[in-house]
């Protein structure tokens, strides 16, 4: 159960730890991370300082209020035992939706400053871009199924204990047998991100047709699921629908104390989220 709301808090981009402290430094977060792709020159920071002010007020005053609905009502399918595996299935989607909105949102001031980025730019970044598919492949190059799966069930389990505690053995063996079924992406998933990075470069090189640059980016970052095979899309839904069936599953295993622990996080996240949307909807009054 917790790992459902887990996965969700992690496609909405949050943190379930210090949500209002770590909300109120996004923007300097993003900008850090943007510091690590490329070098803007002076107008065109100020410009990508502009878009992420107004991105953030947007996104406080505005999508905050849906992410703390829809964790609402992921709590009250678990509280209620009406969760299944294929209503799983419809959250993740609806949470990847959110992501949507914000690059829809970003895309009328981010394609002048992507217009404007020079040659040797477009390089840093895609310089950057290649560093992290390389750091990625080698992650995982040359381990064993057997290794994948003990590196899988340790992530799992841990990203499970941070909202329910200790976990028993009997959750632990839920996990495992999940991540022991489930069908392998791998291979099709690095594909799949080395050919979005193929049609991200060509967007950079192709970037003053504007016409072009516009539907290549909203392709890339709305759309990408396009880029992927048919194989891979059937697999992706079929493991997020396991998923939702280990997340029933460790559902009815929950102590009293995991209960008690999850539903107070989980709580405290949804009312930060309100609270943080309510700060922003003040200001703008």
């Amino acid at each position: 159960m917790k790992k459902g709301v887990m996965l969700l808090v992690f496609v909405l981009g949050l943190s379930a730890c210090s949500t209002k402290f770590s909300y109120r430094f996004l923007d300097w977060a993003i900008a850090w991370e943007q510091e690590d792709y490329v070098t803007l020159d002076k107008s065109q920071q100020k410009a990508f300082d502009t878009l992420i002010e107004r991105l953030v007020r947007w996104h406080q005053s505005t999508e905050l209020s849906q992410y703390a609905a829809q964790l609402t009502q992921v709590e009250s399918l678990l509280k209620t035992n009406t969760l299944t595996p294929e209503l799983w299935v419809e959250q993740v989607d609806i949470a990847k939706r959110h992501w949507f909105r914000l690059f829809e949102f970003a895309l009328p001031e981010l394609l002048p400053i992507v217009v404007s980025l020079n040659d040797k730019q477009v390089k840093q970044i895609l310089a950057k871009l290649r560093e992290d598919e390389r750091e990625l492949v080698k992650e995982f190059a040359g381990k064993t199924a057997e290794q994948l799966q003990k590196d899988a069930n340790k992530n799992l389990q841990q990203q499970f204990s941070d909202w329910l505690g200790s976990l028993s053995a009997t959750q632990k063996l839920l996990i495992h047998q999940y991540n022991q079924q489930r069908l392998l992406t791998l291979d099709m998933w690095l594909e799949y991100r080395h050919e979005w990075l193929r049609q991200f470069e060509i967007a950079l090189w192709q970037r003053t047709d504007k016409t072009l640059l516009t539907e290549r980016l909203t392709l890339l970052m709305t759309q990408a699921d396009e880029l992927k095979s048919e194989q891979h899309k059937v697999f992706l839904r079929k493991n997020t629908e396991a998923f939702g069936t280990l997340l029933l599953t460790i559902n009815a295993s929950l102590s009293e104390k995991q209960f008690m622990h999850f539903y107070k996080k989980l709580d405290k996240l949804i009312q930060d989220l309100t609270e943080l949307n309510q700060e922003a909807i003040a200001k703008e009054a």
